[in-house]
């Protein structure tokens, strides 16, 4: 798998009875880490908000730091946030400035996380700045939160505020916020693209809202309901709850790629667990391609979203699956390493391969996707070079030609492997003997809905700025024109003018 820069995740909690929050939100993000590692922050309100933001992971901060946290981050509401840097820029500096939640306003103040990604970003940054307001950091999550605010300024009710924004917004948005008046809001974009679910405890006494399940079942909340496309959820103490409503949706296109890489195993979706989803991705892998399958020694998953699909694999196939490649789980980035050429050092320190007990075999390597391909071509280069017979390249996830303008940071077409290659140049540049990708048709059957976002596959993409988008870069690069950053910052639109 390649390595690949997550989504978001987002949590907010409201406890009805008074009591305070911070333990719920902690548990809640330490839960959806995998989502993001590179910042964190937590948003508590008890008539003023109280902040905690800081880089890395949350489930690094020492005890002594959290036993202080709860003296400072007082209140029983607030929201939370994991952040991976799909928008804006990535210095330390940045970093840190752009922490979600992020707080706006004066006399309304917003406090708001979310999760996704806004592709008509530049033009909503112009009609804003045309508009009197300044920015201080660099992501889509303040041009988000302006947009929001500039509407509630403007006298807008709640409901009208979240309206004017889906209709202006392209892109994809799962958010929770706080205005300074203790209101908790959470909506999802139209197309319902990145996730977002809520439950109650047991006793009523306290809601969480979180981008997966696993947030909820950490706080011991096992029931849970998924918001809707297009509406609106609003809890206060003076108002009581209300879902509204607020913009027609086509229907939900929930982001594939959660499936085969991005949430946890244990999440659920569509009634189904991940980990039984990416298990009956591997057993169509061994289905379709049984003649391959039948010719292989075993089955060796690259760890660790693989290791579900590969377990299917083995099921179907009835060859014995041996995990030989191990991860290190505290290798968790590239950080050290700067050049290119340095990938074999990375990978040295990044998996143990167990060299004499592949030395000879013909194996089933599964992977949950090719993107890049760097990581897959040095793995499958290292395990040539240690003697095994025959490689076999086994993809849960379909063939990706196109960028992700939702969230994931795939931005360019020319980074694809699968970008203008057949599958036989596919296959040469990993250096495979063969490269078999699951087809879209088992794929969409394997999670069980078709209410998924299909774009960086199919390059038909939901909403109508990130069509235009990817036809302007595509032609591009078919030119050999070179998009140094992303697509969604590179280019401007005369949507708002």
């Amino acid at each position: 798998m390649d390595y690949l820069r997550h989504n978001c995740g987002v949590s907010a909690v409201y406890r009805f009875d008074g009591g305070s929050v911070l333990e719920y939100l902690y548990w809640s993000l330490v839960s959806l880490n995998h989502r993001g590692h590179q910042s964190y922050g937590i948003v508590t309100y008890d008539g003023d908000f109280h902040s905690l933001k800081d880089l890395g992971l949350i489930s690094d901060i020492p005890i002594d730091k959290i036993t202080s946290m709860a003296k400072q981050l007082t209140g029983d509401v607030g929201i939370g946030h994991v952040r991976y840097a799909t928008s804006g820029e990535s210095s330390k500096f940045n970093l840190a400035l752009d922490a979600q939640p992020i707080i706006v306003g004066d006399d309304i103040k917003l406090c708001l996380a979310y999760n996704g990604n806004i592709v008509n970003v530049n033009s909503l940054r112009r009609y804003l700045s045309n508009v009197g307001y300044k920015f201080r950091g660099t992501s889509d999550s303040e041009v988000l939160a302006l947009m929001m605010l500039h509407w509630l300024n403007k006298g807008y009710s709640i409901k009208d505020s979240v309206k004017n924004v889906m209709e202006m917004v392209d892109g994809a948005y799962s958010v929770t916020a706080l205005l300074n008046d203790g209101t908790l809001i959470f909506f999802r974009d139209p197309y319902g693209i990145r996730p977002l679910v809520y439950g109650f405890s047991g006793d009523g006494s306290m809601l969480i809202v979180a981008s997966e399940s696993v947030a909820l079942n950490a706080n011991g909340i096992r029931d849970f309901k998924v918001v809707k496309p297009g509406f609106l959820h609003m809890f206060s103490k003076e108002g009581g709850n209300e879902i509204v409503k607020i913009a027609d949706s086509p229907g939900e296109h929930l982001c594939s790629f959660e499936f085969a890489y991005f949430a946890r195993p244990d999440s659920k979706f569509n009634g189904k667990y991940v980990c039984e989803v990416r298990q009956d991705l591997g057993r169509k892998l061994a289905i379709r391609y049984s003649d391959i399958a039948s010719r292989v020694d075993c089955v060796v998953p690259v760890p660790q979203t693989a290791v579900d699909a590969a377990y299917g694999f083995h099921e179907v196939s009835g060859k014995p699956l041996q995990q030989w490649i191990v991860r290190d789980r505290y290798v968790k980035q590239r950080a050290f390493i700067l050049f290119p050429e340095d990938r074999r050092v990375i990978l040295q320190h990044k998996y143990n391969i167990l060299f004499d007990r592949l030395r000879g075999k013909k194996i089933a390597l599964i992977d949950d996707s090719i993107v890049r391909g760097d990581t897959l071509k040095t793995l499958v280069s290292t395990l040539r070079e240690s003697g095994v017979s025959e490689i076999h390249v086994f993809v849960t996830f379909p063939k990706i030609i196109g960028p992700c303008f939702y969230g994931i940071d795939m931005a360019t077409f020319q980074e694809l492997a699968a970008f203008n290659r057949s599958d036989e140049e596919i296959r040469k540049f990993i250096g495979a003997d063969s490269v078999n990708y699951q087809t879209i048709e088992d794929f969409v059957d394997c999670i069980s809905s078709k209410n998924v976002c299909l774009g960086c596959l199919t390059l038909n993409y939901p909403t109508k700025y990130a069509m235009k988008l990817s036809r302007l870069a595509m032609n591009l690069a078919l030119k050999g024109v070179k998009v140094k950053g992303r697509i969604t910052e590179e280019f401007d639109g005369d949507v708002y003018g």
